[in-house]
């Protein structure tokens, strides 16, 4: 499998789960040691326990708080931190 096949990962404690269309993939690493991995040409951190690659990214709306509602191609709705508004901001300044 290769990285840009992963639509999405999230954190699971110890684990980071990797979603790639229908399937899903459980690793046994840490978050922050798998984003050191990632392109961040194509992955963003959205969320201290979400990551999403870019180019997955149906549609990115504002919400509450400098918070942002991103949905995936695949339908797949997400919720951003607040603490990443900045990267999403500039992100939607600038589609992808």
């Amino acid at each position: 499998m290769d990285a840009e096949d992963v639509d999405w990962i999230e954190a699971a404690e110890n684990y980071v789960q990797l979603h790639t269309g229908r399937a899903s993939h459980l690793i046994h690493v840490t978050m922050n040691a798998f984003e050191k991995s990632l392109d961040p040409e194509i992955f963003l951190r959205i969320h201290r326990s979400v990551i999403v690659n870019v180019r997955r990214i149906k549609e990115l709306q504002p919400v509450l708080h400098g918070e942002y509602a991103i949905t995936l191609q695949s339908g797949v709705r997400l919720q951003s931190g607040r603490m990443y508004n900045e990267k999403l901001r500039a992100l939607a300044d600038n589609p992808f």
